[in-house]
């Protein structure tokens, strides 16, 4: 019996060392989901949030979050809590008001510059006011019919991004055309979703990723990210709304040696809980079998060795009444208190 409950005992080990490991996966190094971390989430379809103190609360016809004030941007600074991270993606979903112009700059004297202006849309970078990099932007059409100068680029007549934004862009209208009202909220159709993209912009939603962007750099960095909503006309004649977006990046291992240092002690704690808990119990088990088979001894029950008497008592009776020899039978228990020799 201590053989079959020593093995169930095992089983029920390894049950809960299964237990154990699956309770603290999430921790470990290379574990799926690891790696990422979601540093920037909006969802202004949810009541319960709120638009930033720096940008404006659009309440009607789409509840979302707007540039508030004359500068060319409105800024929403990303905390990214210092650590080592070399990919950044992420998704927004907009809303165009108005007649923004995509990458045409409506001031001819204002230069094309990541830290002033080059987009009515949303950008996304890293880096500190002054030392600020690109890391994507969103652009806003006019329309998505007309031939202009303020369409996206994809319709072929629209004006091309700067040099410092390259092919890290996604640009789209929410205006079907040809015409467009200075005030108008589009809200027919969602900015950057990649849907209902038509016209001479059928071609702008193309790329298999949308509406996701991934954009990796060549050496780690750690510094904050910042949204910010831009453009260079008033408010009354154009504006970007966003109704939601999120952004993740990828932390680095080295970022992580904290958290690993302290999954390995606690795995290691775990373990050797597990292992002494089990022999413990294991112990336990084999002393209780002792126990049991020596309280069957002394209740009456018989050993092995009162069988191997009892028959002989039997033969040699037997043995004496064929040839008249006298035998003395003695009692098992007499017999079992008396030295047997085989």
């Amino acid at each position: 019996m201590c053989i079959s409950e020593a093995f169930s005992f095992l089983l029920l080990i390894w049950i809960v060392s299964v237990a154990v490991v699956n309770s603290i996966s999430p921790f470990l190094p290379n574990t799926p989901g690891r790696e990422w971390k979601r540093v920037g989430y909006l969802d202004m379809t949810d009541p319960t949030q709120q638009c930033p103190d720096s940008w404006q609360t659009i309440t009607s016809p789409r509840t979302s979050c707007g540039k508030k004030s004359i500068a060319y941007c409105d800024s929403l600074k990303i905390p990214t809590s210092g650590v080592s991270y070399q990919t950044v993606c992420g998704r927004f979903r907009g809303y165009q008001i108005g007649t923004p112009d995509a990458f045409r700059m409506s001031n001819q004297n204002v230069k094309a510059s990541i830290e002033i202006y080059y987009v009515d849309g949303v950008t996304v970078t890293y880096g500190s006011p002054g030392s600020r990099h690109h890391v994507y932007t969103y652009a806003a059409g006019i329309n998505e019919l007309n031939n202009y100068p303020s369409t996206c680029p994809c319709t072929g007549a629209g004006a091309p991004p700067p040099l410092l934004v390259g092919s890290d862009y996604y640009c789209e209208s929410g205006n079907v055309g040809p015409d467009w009202n200075h005030t108008e909220f589009y809200y027919s159709d969602v900015l950057w979703d990649r849907q209902q993209c038509r016209g001479n912009e059928s071609t702008c939603c193309n790329a298999s990723y949308l509406p996701w962007f991934c954009k990796r750099f060549p050496t780690p960095i750690s510094e904050d990210l910042e949204v910010r909503i831009c453009t260079d006309q008033d408010l009354d004649d154009e504006n970007v709304a966003i109704e939601s977006f999120e952004l993740y990046i990828q932390v680095n291992p080295t970022s992580m040696a904290s958290i690993d240092t302290y999954a390995i002690i606690g795995i290691t704690i775990s373990i050797s809980f597990v292992v002494f808990f089990s022999l413990g119990v294991l112990v336990a088990i084999c002393i209780g079998c002792m126990a049991i088979r020596r309280s069957k001894v002394t209740t009456g029950e018989k050993p092995p060795v009162y069988d191997v008497i009892e028959t002989d008592q039997k033969q040699m009776a037997s043995l004496a009444l064929e040839t008249n020899f006298s035998y003395d039978i003695v009692t098992n228990k007499e017999a079992a208190e008396q030295p047997y020799y085989i």
